[in-house]
């Protein structure tokens, strides 16, 4: 696809450039929201755009495209070349040929696009019935949607690269409020899957009315210094939310406390955190990176052990290693370091085994505050939460009004056991339950 475009930009930079990089982006979208038995909201987009990355007497610069025309590449060439006049800094940029990876990926479903869009709203349709049917306590189903998407994407270079790939996702949402006097509760749940068929709205509805009547009449925990047990959805948002310390850049740019700290332990011995851009379930899987560089699973703690950072192909020059194929850019932008599908490797612990092991622990399903209470380059965090109080392997209610505090690092250290409910979420960051010795609880 798109050969035309990609020789008329390759003609049109000879002799004005050293070598250059051809990044292709197109997509689809879909989302319908119901509301009432009703179509709130239904959208459908398509996006497509080329940016480009040039080597000119050893500067880079960047330029895009989303009018695809011999004028606007002209354009583009131009205007990369004069950004590269002003760079400060010249980074080790090198263009090359990679070699394809071994495996082909499972990541696009030809049966998922044949889905008629009066099935994807009757599925939603069903979501929400099913919700209010679940217990007379549910008052409202705020959020209830269907999305998918569809990508493409091709980056070829004057070394002779030149690869393309696609792929797409479906995901099904539901949120209820539910209401017992005047206590009033919220749950959800999704699933994202590359098989309509996994979208089971039964348990979906389920899964997040049970939650939420669970927490009526909550009361405040004890604060203190308390074991905690991170559900799989939580232990994902936190790693997501301080997934930067592991990136090269930052480390090579001070802002991440690991700088230096390859070989050391930093975390308990059950721990092993992983990077995979080729894991079958997981939404970030590619067989390339954004400069075509081979996908790749990464240990970045093996066993408690700092074993690796993320790298694109710069920052491993700069360290004088090898890229782990965390290049990543969009059209639009220039080139970043950033995680695939980064997990927590599950343990074997059921979740039965994390709420016996103390007497009293605290299990946490919902943070607040993630974006304003938590900082990504000390670890330090203060979030808003509610869970369950758990006494002997028994849930006794629901708590809320209280503040999980912290530190990332020093939560590592302290990870006890790891749960086997392993859970991507949307976002391609995934983990179990996860059982902490102690952590700071306040109520509020």
């Amino acid at each position: 696809m798109y050969d035309k475009e990609f020789k008329q930009i390759f003609d049109l930079a000879k002799g004005l450039v050293d070598d250059i990089e051809i990044l292709l982006s197109s997509g689809k979208s879909f989302s319908v929201k119901i509301h009432k038995q009703e179509v709130e909201s239904f959208n459908y987009a398509d996006s497509k755009g080329i940016g480009i990355r040039i080597i000119k007497d050893g500067r880079v610069g960047y330029s895009y495209t989303e009018e695809f025309s011999e004028e606007a590449f002209k354009v583009i060439i131009q205007e990369a070349v004069d950004n590269s006049k002003y760079v400060e800094n010249i980074e080790p940029v090198t263009l090359a040929n990679y070699p394809d990876i071994d495996q082909k990926l499972d990541i696009y479903s030809d049966e998922l696009d044949k889905v008629k869009v009066e099935d994807k709203i009757a599925l939603a349709k069903r979501l929400e019935e099913l919700a209010y049917a679940q217990d007379e306590r549910v008052k409202n189903v705020p959020h209830v949607s269907y999305s998918d998407g569809y990508s493409y994407s091709r980056i070829a270079n004057s070394k002779g690269l030149d690869k393309s790939t696609k792929a797409n996702y479906a995901v099904s949402f539901v949120m209820v409020l539910v209401q017992e006097g005047e206590d009033t509760k919220s749950g959800s749940d999704f699933i994202i899957t590359r098989d309509f068929n996994k979208l089971d709205p039964e348990k979906l509805a389920k899964t997040a009315v049970t939650e939420a009547v669970d927490l009526l009449n909550a009361s405040a925990p004890a604060s203190g210094q308390l074991p905690v047990v991170f559900n799989n959805d939580t232990m994902a948002s936190l790693i997501s939310t301080f997934s930067g310390v592991f990136s090269a850049k930052s480390a090579q740019e001070g802002r991440s406390l690991l700088k230096g700290r390859i070989g050391a332990r930093i975390a308990s011995d059950n721990v092993t955190l992983i990077d995979d851009g080729l894991h079958p379930d997981g939404m970030g899987t590619s067989p390339f990176d954004s400069e075509g560089f081979p996908s790749q699973k990464t240990s970045l703690i093996e066993n408690g052990v700092l074993k690796s950072f993320l790298h694109n192909t710069i920052t491993a020059a700069i360290d004088k290693t090898t890229s782990t194929g965390n290049g990543a850019r969009s059209y639009k932008g220039s080139l970043v370091v950033a995680p695939s599908n980064l997990y927590l490797q599950q343990g074997e612990h059921t979740e039965a085994d994390l709420f016996n092991t103390y007497d009293n622990v605290i299990e946490i399903v919902d943070l607040q505050g993630l974006h304003s209470g938590a900082n990504p380059i000390s670890g330090d965090f203060s979030l808003s939460a509610e869970g369950f109080q758990w006494e002997k392997g028994e849930r006794v209610g629901g708590v809320s009004n209280f503040t999980v505090s912290g530190n990332f690092f020093r939560l590592l250290e302290d990870v006890e056991k790891i749960g086997n409910n392993f859970k991507f979420n949307t976002s391609s960051c995934g983990s179990p339950s996860v059982l902490v010795k102690r952590i700071s609880i306040s109520s509020k």
